[in-house]
This record gives C-alpha cells, sequence and structure tokens, in this order.
C-alpha cells in the first residue's frame, strides 16, 4: 500500500509540475512579446506590426498592450517625457472606414478641439500638431488588415519624420497575415520604417520571410477541362484544314480556266472564220486606248484645240479622189499569221521608244519627226549633258518642271513647248520609270531661283522647283543600275 501510494503522489507532482510549466510558458510568450513591442518603441523607433494567423492572437495582445500604456506613470526623476504615453489614440480597423474617417478617429482623439484638414496626409497633420504639443503620442490600431495601403505607408512615415523632428510618437498595429504580406509586396515603401514581430513566438520577422510570402497556387486541370482544351484543338484544326482544302481546290480550278482560255484563244486564232473578229477588237482595243490618253492629256495646262483654215478647191478636189480610191478598195480578211506579226512588231516598237529614253541623254529644245520619234538637238549638246555639268558646277541647281511616267505623254509636252530649252533624264519612282523635264542646269540656286519667274504661266502652273545637280546626279546613278 505504501508503495502504491507513492507512486500516486509521484505521478500527481509530475502533472503539477508540467502545467505550472506550462501556465509559465504561456506567460513568458505573452511577455516576450510586450517587451519585443516596448523594445522597439525605444529603440529603433520604427512603426511597429504583430501579426498572427487568427483574430483572437492578436486582438489580446492589442488589449493588453493598451492596459499596459494606461498603466504607466510619469517618471518624476527623469526630466524628459519620453515614458508618458497618455495621449493615446486606439481605432479598431474596419473594411467599412474610409481613409478619412481612419484620419478624423485618429486626430479627434489626439488632438482635441483642433481643426484640421481630414483629407491631408497624417504625416503631415499629425506632425504638426505633435511639434504644437511636444508631448509623446502612441497610436494603437487593432485589424490593421483592413487599413489601406495609404494609411499603413502615412503612419510608417508620421514615425520616422517625427525621429528626425526629434519627436516621441509611437505607432503599434495588430492584424492578421494578410497585413505583413501586404507590407512584402510594397517592401520598397516601408523598408526600414516597419518592424513586423510573430504574436506567436515574439520574434522578428523580415519583410522576405516564407511565413508571409503568398503562396503561389497552382490550379490543374480537371477532366472536364482537359477534355475540353483537346475538343477546341481538334475543332481548330479541323478548321484549318478544310480551309487549306478550299485554297487548294480554288487554285486548281483557276489552273484550268486559265489552261482552258489559252487553248480556246489559240482555236481561235487558228481558224479562219474569225480572223476578222480578231482585228476588229484589237482595234477597238487601240482606239480606246488612244482615246483615255487624249482625255489625260487635254488639261488646262496643255492647249490641245487647233485652228481650222477654209479649204481650198484644190483640197477639196485631192480629199474627193482619195475618197473614189478608198472606196475602190476591198477589205480582205487577215491571216492569223499577219495578226500574231503586227502584235509582235508593235511590242518591238514599244520596247525601243521605252529604251530611247536613256538616263540623261535627252538634250535641249527636243524635236520629233512626223512619227513621234526624238530627232538629235539643233544645238548639237553633249548626250552626258547633267554628267558634264556636275563637274563644272558642283553647287548648281535645276528647275524640275514636270514629270511623266507615260511616254506619249511625255512626248507631246516636248512638242508643245517645243521653244523652250529642256532638258529630261530618267528615274526610278515607286519602282517604276519616270520621265523628268527640267531647265539647264544654273551656277547657284540664287541665279535659278530668279530664273523660275521668267517661266511663261502654263509652266509656273505646274507649280516648278529647284533640285541640287547631285540630287539629279544620284537619281540617274540609281535607275541605270
Amino acid at each position: 500500500m505504501s508503495a502504491l501510494a507513492n507512486t500516486s503522489s509521484t505521478t500527481a507532482i509530475a502533472q503539477n509540475l508540467l502545467a505550472k510549466k506550462a501556465r509559465l510558458v504561456d506567460s513568458i510568450s505573452d511577455i516576450s512579446v510586450t517587451t519585443r513591442i516596448d523594445y522597439n518603441l525605444r529603440f529603433t523607433k520604427q512603426a511597429v506590426l504583430v501579426v498572427a494567423e487568427h483574430t483572437e492572437q492578436y486582438s489580446q495582445l492589442a488589449s493588453q498592450f493598451l492596459v499596459t500604456l494606461s498603466s504607466e506613470q510619469p517618471n518624476s526623476k527623469q526630466n524628459t517625457s519620453q515614458d508618458n504615453h497618455i495621449n493615446v489614440a486606439f481605432v479598431s480597423a474596419s473594411t467599412k472606414l474610409n481613409d478619412i474617417q481612419i484620419r478624423c478617429r485618429l486626430i479627434e482623439q489626439l488632438f482635441v478641439n483642433n481643426l484640421f484638414d481630414p483629407e491631408e496626409s497624417l504625416a503631415v497633420s499629425a506632425l504638426r500638431f505633435a511639434k504644437q504639443q511636444s508631448e509623446p503620442i502612441s497610436i494603437v490600431i487593432d485589424h490593421a488588415q483592413a487599413l489601406s495601403l495609404q494609411i499603413k505607408y502615412e503612419l510608417s512615415q508620421l514615425v520616422n519624420l517625427a525621429k528626425k523632428n526629434k519627436l516621441t510618437i509611437n505607432v503599434v498595429l495588430f492584424g492578421l497575415t494578410e497585413a505583413a504580406q501586404q507590407l512584402s509586396e510594397n517592401k520598397t515603401l516601408f523598408k526600414s520604417k516597419v518592424v513586423l514581430i510573430d504574436a506567436e513566438s515574439g520574434q522578428v520577422l523580415s519583410l522576405d520571410d516564407k511565413k508571409i510570402a503568398l503562396e503561389k497556387k497552382t490550379h490543374s486541370l480537371g477532366l472536364w477541362q482537359k477534355l475540353t482544351l483537346i475538343g477546341a484543338m481538334s475543332i481548330i484544326t479541323g478548321a484549318l484544314i478544310w480551309l487549306y482544302l478550299l485554297i487548294v481546290d480554288d487554285v486548281n480550278q483557276q489552273t484550268n480556266i486559265s489552261k482552258a482560255q489559252a487553248t480556246q484563244v489559240i482555236n481561235t486564232a487558228q481558224s479562219p472564220n474569225n480572223e476578222t473578229k480578231i482585228v476588229n477588237d484589237i482595234s477597238t482595243r487601240q482606239m480606246l486606248k488612244k482615246e483615255k490618253i487624249d482625255q489625260i492629256v487635254a488639261s488646262p495646262m496643255v492647249s490641245t484645240t487647233k485652228e481650222y483654215k477654209q479649204a481650198s478647191s484644190g483640197d477639196v478636189l485631192k480629199a474627193l479622189l482619195v475618197d473614189s480610191r478608198a472606196a475602190q478598195e476591198v477589205a480582205v480578211p487577215a491571216q492569223a499569221e499577219d495578226v500574231l506579226q503586227a502584235l509582235v512588231t508593235a511590242d518591238i516598237h514599244n520596247k525601243n521608244e521605252t529604251k530611247a529614253l536613256i538616263s540623261g541623254t535627252k538634250t535641249p529644245t527636243h524635236q520629233l519627226d512626223e512619227s513621234g520619234n526624238i530627232q538629235q538637238s539643233r544645238d548639237g549638246a553633249d548626250l552626258n549633258y547633267y554628267q558634264t555639268n556636275a563637274k563644272e558646277h558642283k553647287q548648281g541647281y535645276i528647275i524640275q518642271i514636270a514629270g511623266f511616267s507615260d511616254p506619249k505623254l511625255w512626248k507631246r509636252f516636248i512638242k508643245h513647248h517645243d521653244a523652250e530649252s529642256f532638258y529630261s533624264y530618267r528615274r526610278l519612282l515607286a519602282n517604276n520609270e519616270f520621265t523628268v523635264v527640267t531647265s539647264k542646269v544654273y551656277f547657284n540656286k540664287a541665279e535659278a531661283k530668279a530664273a523660275i519667274s521668267q517661266l511663261s504661266p502654263q509652266l509656273l502652273e505646274r507649280k516648278p522647283w529647284l533640285k541640287p545637280i547631285s540630287s539629279v546626279i544620284n537619281e540617274i546613278n540609281t535607275f541605270t543600275r
């Protein structure tokens, strides 16, 4: 019996010791957090944020801290008022309170009967009143996670400015870990201005601590989401294949149509019954093209009106004889070989006309013969006129009169202004050949500018402009490459 009694008593003593130890640990934990807050307020002089994972943890610490502030009394042995924390403001933050309401509650509790601007930052208004009263101030805010980032920054800035002005302003915030996460996301604003304290252990946390870091949630796709994604990709792939087949089918149809048209043209050209029709179609197209060119050339700047003279009796007789001879002619259907030969001859003639327009080889006072070809100039100037004058007049200028992309229009213009001494050269404009009509090369810009005023009114209506001879040489060299 005695041994059993001793064993039970020993067990009871051990349980009592464990219970006391647990209470001692709790009390030490509470004291360590409060002590840690007081230490940072006294020595680091930064705003303090106490965070916890549950509301009950930090709310209980906030109540204990308020009791500690209210129980402190001024120390009569000290001359300074650093330890007198009678002026305290407490706000229980909520999402229903905006920034202006938070500022109003803090200022009204700290500085009674003082007018202030609620839209002004706390770092400005509270600091101004603190300088006037020169007494320690303590601000305690519960549920700090409900505060906006702006208010948190104003409070941390208030403590920092008070430290520089040698004032005692203590700011202690209590809230969930969300408040610390918000500071961690904007750590450049709160670096060296806010101290984080863990409500459970009392340890100081850094803004980069893993405990307050945001957890990156990775969402894995469900089975139905995967099936939906595969179905969408299959639909898109099918649509692309269908579109590709349509394009290929269309290209094949166009190729077959082109081959059929080419075969029909060859057969038609070989058929003697349609030779007259082919000749008539070619003549009609040439007449329409000529009419279109005449409409383009007909402008107010170039007069196309002709003066008609009264015909003499000899002219009338000659016309009647020509008409009678033409009436006696019998139309003979052209052969297919004649039509093809005429088309080839016209093509060669057009190519020869284009090659005749060589860069910088157009001489002043152009003359055209009856067939419209260019003849040699009356003064026999050098074909390399621009290159020669560019060497003699390095600072020379020319007057650009006009420009034509159609050689026929250029010939009409030269023929109409046969009395003028114009030069021409070829250049590229938008990857197309372009004929430029200019004046002679002048010694300098002033001389060329004075020559513009001496041009005829019809040429002045084209708004001629000056161009350095170096630019002309560059355009010629670019065209002849």
